[in-house]
């Protein structure tokens, strides 16, 4: 479709074109394991990242930084304004519960049931200015349950 405008109108259209969004939303978003039981192991953990980085491509969710604990998670992500932040969550904490019960029955025990996550979640919405402090605050945080630093103590003890 063809519009007839004037030429000082079609210019001025041209010269101030802006895209559709220009924002971007950042989410932090914890959940825990059911009754905070701490049954994570490491295992578990770098399975986990993986199903949530799967889930946020096919979702085209973008994923800023995955941090888990023994008994919680946490996901930064960003969304486009279009996208439901309840959504996202209930997508990646349905299909990780369900891929990680299946590939671990241990959970299954150590859980004593077939749910692995609370029903409950934190979010926390994050400015463009914090994404990046946020990211090195969780991966400090957490540096210590998996990483160098436990092989260092526990050879220490």
């Amino acid at each position: 479709m063809e519009l007839d405008l004037a030429p000082q109108v079609q210019q001025a259209l041209a010269k101030d074109w802006e895209p559709m969004y220009r924002s971007q939303l950042h989410y932090l978003v914890t959940w825990n394991t059911r009754a905070r039981r701490p049954v994570l192991k490491e295992r578990h953990v770098e399975a986990l990242k993986a199903l949530i980085r799967q889930a946020c491509e096919e979702r085209e969710i973008e994923l800023v930084e995955v941090v888990a604990g023994q008994d919680h998670i946490h996901v930064l992500f960003g969304l486009r304004p279009a996208q439901s932040v309840a959504s996202a969550v209930r997508e990646l904490k349905g299909r990780t519960s369900l891929t990680l019960l299946q590939n671990h029955p241990e959970l299954r025990v150590w859980l004593r049931g077939n749910l692995l996550w609370d029903e409950r979640y934190m979010v926390e919405t994050v400015s463009p200015l914090r994404v990046q402090k946020l990211r090195d605050r969780l991966a400090n945080a957490h540096r210590t349950l998996f990483g160098e630093d436990a092989e260092f103590w526990a050879q220490a003890s």
